[in-house]
């Protein structure tokens, strides 16, 4: 009988042991599945070591994308592209009234916009913020009016239609004691979406600077 109970405490404890093994397994697999999902660009919505973003450039509720200057982010099937900014004192001709000098600086960014969707849209500059440090900045509407005034084309109330380009400009006044930090164009969703991409705008890249 003794004999009997033992072997039994055997294989109760050799299947508790295997049990383990086999939990343990589990485990791992699931890690590894974890890191597949990240990989794909689905659920991580951390930076790679260069500072952009690792989950494309694509937004969506897992992934902010931010990028350097010279590549592009996707929001809401709209492709935006920033191909150049410039600091100015002021935009157009202030002596005859028919320009605007900024209370600060004016930064005015030059991009581009390309619809994927498969109906028109109607694009604003308030799809459009410009990132300092964390703090927002909305687009001037004095210095949009007088970019309009000099002939230039600033985003305002833009319609695009599927598979099309706009060229446009937006234009952000900012104190002066803000340029050399870290700059980045933030953009929005059409409507009320939450979903946002950015594009970080090295120093370097900005004509103008004091």
């Amino acid at each position: 009988m003794k004999k009997i109970l033992k072997w039994a405490a055997l294989g109760f404890v050799g299947l508790v042991i295997l049990g383990a093994i086999i939990g343990g397994g589990g485990s791992n697999d699931s890690g590894s599945g974890d890191s597949a999902k990240s990989a794909s660009g689905k659920s991580d919505s951390g930076k790679s070591g260069d500072g952009e973003s690792s989950c494309g450039i694509e937004a969506t509720d897992d992934c902010t994308p931010r990028v350097r200057m010279g590549r592009k982010v996707r929001v809401d099937a709209l492709i935006w592209d920033v191909t150049a900014v410039e600091v100015k004192d002021q935009i157009g001709d202030t002596q005859y009234g028919l320009g605007e000098k900024a209370d600060g600086r004016f930064v005015v960014v030059s991009l581009t916009v390309h619809s994927d969707r498969d109906e028109s849209a109607t694009i604003t500059s308030e799809q459009i913020k410009l990132d300092i440090g964390g703090n927002t900045y909305d687009p001037d509407l004095d210095g949009t009016i007088a970019a309009l005034g000099e002939g230039d084309e600033p985003l305002w109330y833009e319609d695009i239609g599927p598979d099309s380009t706009v060229r446009s400009m937006v234009v952000f006044d900012v104190p002066p004691s803000k340029l050399r930090k870290k700059l980045a164009l933030r953009f929005g969703e059409l409507g009320f979406g939450e979903t946002h991409g950015y594009i970080e705008i090295p120093s370097a890249e900005i004509t103008g600077l004091p």
